[in-house]
């Protein structure tokens, strides 16, 4: 474990934290992902929503854990659910619901008519953010108005953050990453995506100007500091981001 604040803790080595030693929380599922990568002529041999779920059950096991929140996008189509992701995210919930893990879910921008599927397992669905200790967790791609903080720490998803880290004989290598750091008069952790697949921001080579999250764009983020994480693997700290190249 690496504590990021005495009550927030990233769970070494995979993309997810855990607050209070007694509840973890995920970010970015996209379910389906692999259906559009299709369309566009790429195909993904394995089943993705296989390892996203034993991405988060492993952790959840071996620390015995029986609550779980999600930071939103457990879907990944902004429309109606394709029959993959319907399945994909039924049976998450079912395998959750048979381990008694306590399920939540704060709505992200891709989980339009998720609250069908959850209704149907008594599950509440945050639109905008839900509230942990001293903390406020939202999906991230809300604007900053539209979000009750009740302290100055957030955490959130959305972006996706990664970082590319150049060898000595000029290889490029890129890694999901959490971000922690004050940003805008917040204390932020951002998590990565759960997926395998779900890469986004590459936050130590685009300008803020260039991110998703209302929580990040046009902001003073080079003193934020990246932690990239290969899942099941290895989780590294890193220098802020101004000095990682």
């Amino acid at each position: 474990m690496i504590s990021l604040t005495k009550r927030i803790k990233i769970v070494d080595p995979w993309p997810a934290l855990l607050l209070d030693d007694s509840t973890m929380v995920v970010a970015d599922l996209h379910f389906g992902i692999e259906d559009e990568l299709e369309s566009l002529g790429i195909h993904i041999p394995t089943s993705v929503a296989h390892r996203i779920m034993n991405t988060i059950l492993t952790p959840l096991k071996k620390l015995g854990l029986n609550k779980l929140i999600v930071l939103g996008d457990i879907k990944h189509e902004f429309g109606y659910p394709s029959p993959s992701e319907w399945l994909s995210t039924k049976a998450f919930i079912k395998t959750l619901k048979e381990l008694k893990v306590d399920l939540k879910v704060v709505q992200g921008n891709h989980d339009n008519y998720i609250i069908a599927v959850l209704k149907e397992f008594n599950i509440e669905l945050h639109k905008k953010a839900m509230h942990f200790g001293s903390a406020t967790l939202t999906h991230g791609h809300l604007p900053l108005e539209e979000i009750e903080l009740i302290s100055e720490y957030v955490i959130l998803g959305h972006e996706h953050p990664s970082i590319v880290i150049t060898d000595s004989v000029g290889f490029k290598h890129r890694f999901k990453c959490f971000l922690h750091g004050r940003v805008g008069g917040q204390t932020l952790i951002v998590l990565p995506s759960i997926s395998p697949i779900a890469y986004g921001t590459d936050v130590n080579t685009n300008p803020s100007s260039m991110f998703l999250s209302p929580f990040l764009k046009d902001k003073d983020v080079l003193n934020m500091i990246p932690y990239a994480v290969e899942p099941g693997k290895g989780l590294q700290k890193f220098p802020k981001l101004k000095n990682v190249c």
